[in-house]
C-alpha cells in the first residue's frame, strides 16, 4: 500500500509540474496592423490610414496592459486641404477572455494624436489627447501567431471625434 502511495504522489506531483510549466508561457505579444481612421469634425470628415503598433504584456490570462503607436500612411483631402495622421500613441488596460482559438477584448485607456493639414505650400498641425476605447477580437493561427480585428475611438472632444477599424497580425513571443 506504502508504494501504491508513493507512486499516486510521484504522478500527481509530476503532473502538477507540468501544468505549471504550460502555465508559465511569455506574457508578451506585439501586433502590426492598418488602420482605415474617419475623423469627423461636426458634418464633414476624412478618413487618412494609418500603419498602428500594440505592444502587450499579460498580467493575467483575462487582463492585459498595452501600448499603442501609429503613423499615417495615407491622406484623405476634402475641399483642397489634405489631412494626414502624424503620429498618435496611447496606454491601454484590455480586459479579455478567451475560448478555443478565439479571444475577444476591449480596451480602455488613454490616447494622444496628432493630425496634419496642408494646402497651398501651407501647412499646419493639432495634437490632442483624450479617454480613448475599443472592442475587438483575436483568431489564434497556432500558439505564437494570431489575426485580430478591432474599432476604437482613439478621440472625442466637443464636435471632433476620430474612430478607427484595424486589420493586424500578432506574435506571442
Amino acid at each position: 500500500m506504502t508504494k501504491i502511495s508513493a507512486i499516486v504522489a510521484a504522478a500527481l506531483l509530476a503532473a502538477g509540474a507540468a501544468q505549471a510549466q504550460t502555465a508559465t508561457a511569455n506574457p508578451f505579444y506585439g501586433e502590426v496592423g492598418y488602420t482605415f481612421i474617419k475623423v469627423k469634425d461636426g458634418g464633414d470628415s476624412v478618413k487618412p490610414g494609418a500603419i498602428r503598433a500594440i505592444v502587450g504584456y499579460d498580467l493575467h490570462p483575462n487582463v492585459a496592459l498595452e501600448g499603442m503607436f501609429a503613423f499615417g500612411v495615407s491622406d484623405d483631402t476634402f475641399e483642397g486641404v489634405k489631412y494626414k495622421i502624424s503620429r498618435s500613441y496611447g496606454v491601454f488596460v484590455t480586459p479579455k477572455y478567451a475560448f478555443d482559438q478565439f479571444e475577444v477584448f476591449a480596451r480602455l485607456g488613454y490616447a494622444d494624436s496628432k493630425i496634419k493639414a496642408s494646402a497651398q505650400g501651407e501647412s499646419g498641425s493639432s495634437s490632442d489627447s483624450s479617454f480613448a476605447y475599443g472592442l475587438g477580437a483575436k483568431y489564434n493561427f497556432d500558439k505564437s501567431f494570431y489575426g485580430a480585428v478591432d474599432y476604437m475611438r482613439f478621440y472625442k472632444k466637443d464636435d471632433v471625434k476620430a474612430d478607427g477599424f484595424t486589420l493586424s497580425v500578432g506574435y506571442r513571443f
